[in-house]
């Protein structure tokens, strides 16, 4: 039997997949939309699971979330 072992990233690198920052990322963790591993204090993130297309406009639900409670 064979394992799939996928490397887990930090959130500098989840951002850049995700093409978001920082703020956003741990809002997104926070909504239960991007899911997160807590190993210690080291929060990780696996890169197939940022790669899911629903996390794609990740960016853009959160402008538009932000833009609408401003007005």
């Amino acid at each position: 039997m064979t394992r799939n072992v996928e490397n887990l990233v930090g959130p500098a690198v989840a951002c850049q997949i995700l093409r978001i920052d920082q703020t956003d990322l741990l809002r997104g963790i926070n909504d239960g939309i991007v899911p997160a591993y807590r190993i210690g204090e080291a929060v990780r993130f696996r890169p197939s699971e940022l790669r899911h297309p629903a996390l794609t406009g990740l960016a853009d639900y959160y402008r538009t979330s932000d833009e609408h409670f401003a007005a």
